[in-house]
């Protein structure tokens, strides 16, 4: 089974398949979002701040109940993980510093939210890895499927193509005032 690929314009009303595209299982109670984020600029300027230009695709899928309640948790530890490392850090260090006999242990929690951060992130990719959004382009998202069979379904369901391969970026066209 290949990957399949599927471009869907901005503002078309979409249709699913009664499938879930992550487990294939029938009538899918729970919904899973998908995002992917492209920082485009970014511009430091110095003593207000930074400036960014980035795009933001985002779309919701109908999935298995479990797994849309597995990756809403995953995504709050990713999340909560690296602050509560750090607030244990503190915790630990002032306490540390009371007793003068710290052996430096406060610095595993430190160290340890920031791996348990990535772990997590890990974690919830590998738990949607099979819809991602592959490129956000000025007209609609890619999105690739794992699964062959529910993305000709969809394909299907939304007069959409679907091809075996990622559709070539394309040039953006600027224009430019002509200089007499």
């Amino acid at each position: 089974m290949a990957a399949r690929f599927i471009r869907i314009p901005y503002g078309s009303r979409l249709k699913f398949p009664a499938t879930c595209p992550f487990t294939g299982q029938s009538n899918p109670r729970g919904k899973v979002n998908i995002t992917l984020s492209n920082t485009q600029l970014w511009l430091p300027i110095p003593f207000i701040g930074s400036f960014r230009l980035r795009k933001v695709g985002r779309m919701a899928f109908s999935a298995n109940s479990a797994l849309a309640w597995a990756a809403k948790i995953v995504a709050l530890l990713r999340l909560v993980s690296s602050p509560v490392g750090v607030v244990a850090f503190i915790c630990l260090a002032k306490k540390g510093d009371a007793e003068k006999g710290s052996d430096g242990i406060s610095y595993y929690f430190l160290i340890g939210g920031v791996v348990a951060a990535l772990v997590f992130r890990i974690v919830h990719w590998l738990l949607l890895s099979r819809v991602r959004i592959v490129r956000i382009g000025a007209g609609g998202l890619e999105v690739r499927f794992a699964s062959e069979k529910y993305a000709s379904e969809f394909a299907g369901l939304n007069d959409f193509h679907a091809s075996d391969h990622r559709s070539k970026k394309r040039a953006t066209p600027i224009t430019v005032n002509a200089v007499r």
